[in-house]
């Protein structure tokens, strides 16, 4: 959510007009404005709900002539609420992960009876915001992740030639339970047992590290999984790799995923969330049902055993889908 905002910061600043990041005091976000020269103020919120950032935020309303407030977050907007007024006339939250629990009692309809739409990053997401929020009269919209500059220079994935010796997968993400490592893993193994030499690479950390590592030892992996830890921007070695393995049990919109489709790469993940609406834009990639990771083997293993060509049409696509200026360019419907 961090680097969401920093980014979104920008990607505003850059095809909009002026834009002013609005960040905790004392936050990490605070720090990373600073070295990337990202115009920010800083707000002392104490809690889902603080009276002294309430009025920080009212005094920077006035003194930047703040007409429109992007929200990209959770329990502050009990602050944020009672700081909308003038000049402000535009309220947007945007939505980036699925939530669980309704939000239509008396409190929850009052701090969010002053937004004016709800940005969702996905039709999965609308739908979720619609069935969870009390939209009142505010409108909701979903307007994709722009890719910035990462569509210029996100390497092609290496082709699958019959000289190819093994077949090489990656996955991104955090290591936490449900983000689809511990189902890659299976998936790996059930494709070994049927005679595909294939390798798994994990990007990222977590809290789950431990548990992947006894799982790939119980399973006798450890000559074909490595963990490569966190890796600032990961898409940077796509060009390493033949396939992107992704069963995540449910993504708000999934960069990651995005990203390896934007390189042309075979890419498999369930069928759950944002995955089928992606299917339904055009994009060619594996999906098997949820939570299947014998189906999800399956796939890997005809992919090898055909040799299938890569879907090398999904790059010109996601520079159409994935484009910032088309992302900014939807909001700019939505601001005063």
């Amino acid at each position: 959510m961090e680097h969401d905002a920093a980014f979104m910061t920008q990607k505003i600043s850059a095809y909009l007009g002026r834009c002013l990041l609005v960040i905790r005091k004392g936050a990490w976000l605070e720090g990373y404005a600073k070295r990337h020269g990202i115009p920010h103020a800083a707000v002392g919120f104490s809690g889902s709900f603080s009276i002294k950032a309430i009025r920080e935020m009212r005094r920077l309303w006035r003194k930047h002539d703040i007409r429109n407030v992007i929200f990209l977050g959770a329990s502050e907007i009990h602050s944020i609420h009672f700081s909308i007024g003038p000049p402000v006339r535009r309220f947007i939250v945007r939505h980036g992960t699925t939530k669980s629990s309704p939000k239509k009692d008396f409190v929850h309809r009052l701090t969010w009876s002053r937004v004016t739409a709800h940005w969702c990053i996905s039709e999965h997401l609308k739908r979720n915001v619609m069935s969870l929020f009390p939209l009142e009269n505010a409108e909701v919209f979903v307007d994709y992740v722009g890719l910035e500059g990462k569509l210029d220079y996100l390497p092609e994935a290496s082709p699958l030639t019959a000289e190819e010796s093994g077949l090489r997968l990656a996955h991104v993400g955090r290591l936490v339970p449900g983000k689809g490592q511990r189902d890659a893993i299976r998936a790996v193994k059930r494709a070994h047992e049927h005679g595909v030499p294939v390798t798994l690479t994990l990007f990222g950390g977590g809290g789950d590290q431990a548990y992947l590592e006894d799982l790939v030892k119980e399973l006798g992996l450890e000559a074909v999984v490595s963990f490569a830890g966190y890796v600032a921007h990961p898409y940077h070695y796509f060009s390493d790799f033949h396939g992107f393995i992704y069963p995540s049990y449910g993504e708000g919109f999934g960069n990651a995923f995005a990203e390896a489709l934007a390189t042309g790469m075979h890419c498999f993940c369930y069928s759950n969330t944002v995955f089928p609406e992606f299917r339904k834009q055009g994009l060619r990639f594996h999906m098997v049902p949820n939570k299947d990771y014998r189906a999800l083997a399956d796939e890997v293993i005809g992919v090898w055993e055909r040799r299938e060509p890569q879907p090398r049409d999904n790059i010109e696509l996601c520079r159409i889908l994935f484009s910032t200026q088309h992302e900014m360019e939807v909001l700019r419907g939505y601001l005063d």
